[in-house]
């Protein structure tokens, strides 16, 4: 452990980078560009979760498991054909709120996206510092973080998604656990963080990589950290138990069909993060003998490892992607001002090389077909568009709310919208049927004593198509 201490020692004066006063006019002229694309990415899902549409057909089933707890009824049971396999919290803060505010959960989810999009970004900023990055590399990252976010996967942001409500409380806990790595206070991070796990739970890389830094730091203090932290699950499992009953257990263990060649077939989606990624471990390695250059490769690997196996499940989305952009984004942070460790910079001169690195990020960003932020900030027809859309999920609500009895959309909100309870569950049931958890038999024969009428909407009423 010494060296790690004397690398700390060699980590904490990366700080100095912060006595560039001045950048040049080509490096602010860059990062301005990159500051605009950033704002124009996350203009359009801000604008977007106030809308009456759908968002990938995911929010409304959030708003349902909510709705379930304002009505009383479990939000856990062994009816396999609604079957919850997310924990508890976020559906419990949703209500909440809406009973606070009067506002339909669906919007309060949407708005907590919004603010935790932005909230991860800035512990996006706080990592990289706490790293003994400059204050530019950290407004790189930052800034990064955002438009990839916002470009790239912009069905997530701002869509009634716990996901990244939970990845910016844990991003912000490895922050502070990255700046004080001795502080009792680390050891509540961790436990924060195992409470997050409540909120969303398909997020390990963050808290994995937090656990090594400590380890890396203070093995026993490392092993007490792994304690509270299982600790801290164990416990909250029991509570679940006891609330929820083996409800809570069958259904948070919904069995999934999983493929290797759809883990590999993931990969292209690196391709957003690629450019900051390899600038980061470029770097990392430059900088090995800093625990910032290892915390880095170990993060980047740690991240990249679990989103490849997270993705063999079926109905894994790129929202698993995440974690990783945050290893990539604290990695371009840290570089950025530090690039001369690397040798080829250093004849190239630093300021220079950051208006490459920059100017790389910009024309990825660029080199895309997604192009509704542009037409919802420049083009009229755009937004006339969207007023169809809404005109079409008022004409397919009202078409839904007359038809009699339970009724299942393809586009769960516009039976949400109707009034329509929520009944069956297309993807549960296809892997519980996959899986062997109940046959399809048995699906026809409940389908038919429901008299449950299956209703194909009009695919407008999404917008996920608009990226």
């Amino acid at each position: 452990m010494i060296g790690w201490r004397d690398g700390w020692g060699r980590g904490l004066r990366l700080r100095k980078l912060d006595s560039q006063p001045q950048i040049s006019g080509a490096l602010l002229a860059a990062m301005l560009v990159l500051v605009a694309l950033a704002l124009i990415y996350f203009a359009w899902p801000a604008y977007r979760a106030f809308l009456p549409l759908s968002i990938e057909n995911g929010g409304a089933w959030n708003a349902y498991q909510a709705d379930f707890i304002r009505a009383g009824l479990p939000l856990y049971s062994f009816d396999d054909f609604i079957t919850n396999n997310y924990p508890p919290l976020s559906f419990y803060l949703l209500d909440a709120l809406s009973a606070v505010t009067g506002v339909d959960v669906l919007y309060v989810g949407r708005v907590l996206c919004l603010v935790a999009t932005v909230a991860a970004a800035l512990a996006v900023w706080a990592c990289v510092r706490s790293l003994g990055g400059s204050q530019l590399g950290a407004t790189l990252a930052a800034v990064w973080w955002l438009a990839t976010a916002a470009k790239w996967y912009s069905v997530w942001v701002g869509r009634n998604n716990p996901h990244l409500v939970a990845l910016a409380l844990m991003t912000g806990c490895l922050a502070y656990i990255l700046r004080n790595p001795k502080s009792d206070r680390a050891l509540i991070a961790v436990a924060l963080m195992a409470v997050a796990g409540f909120y969303k739970h398909s997020l390990v890389a963050i808290p994995i990589a937090a656990l090594l830094w400590l380890t890396l730091h203070d093995r026993r203090r490392g092993l007490l950290a792994t304690l509270i932290g299982v600790g801290t699950v164990a416990v909250g499992l029991a509570v679940c138990g006891a609330l929820f009953g083996a409800a809570f257990f069958h259904d948070m263990l919904l069995p999934r069909v999983y493929h290797i060649s759809r883990g590999f077939g993931h990969i292209s989606l690196t391709q957003y993060v690629a450019p900051a990624m390899i600038i980061a471990v470029i770097w990392a390695i430059c900088r090995w003998q800093t625990p910032a250059g290892r915390f880095v490769v170990f993060f980047i690997a740690i991240a990249l490892v679990t989103y490849m196996g997270q993705s063999l499940g079926e109905g894994v989305a790129n929202n698993a992607i995440f974690e990783l952009t945050v290893a990539a984004a604290i990695g371009l942070g840290c570089a950025f001002g530090d690039l001369d460790a690397i040798p080829k910079v250093r004849s190239w001169g630093l300021e220079r090389t950051q208006v490459v690195v920059v100017c790389i990020l910009i024309v990825r960003f660029l080199l895309s077909q997604h192009v509704a932020p542009y037409l919802f900030v420049f083009s009229l027809s755009f937004h006339a568009g969207l007023n169809e859309r809404m005109a079409i999920m008022k004409a397919e609500t009202a078409r839904i709310a007359a038809i009699p009895g339970p009724v299942a959309c393809d586009y769960e909100l516009a039976c949400r919208f109707a009034g329509k309870p929520f009944v069956f569950d297309p993807f549960v049931v296809g892997q519980e049927v996959a899986t062997g958890r109940i046959s399809q038999r048995d699906v026809d024969a409940r389908i038919k004593n429901m008299k449950l009428c299956f209703e194909k909407i009009d695919p407008r009423v999404d917008v996920a198509d608009l990226r």
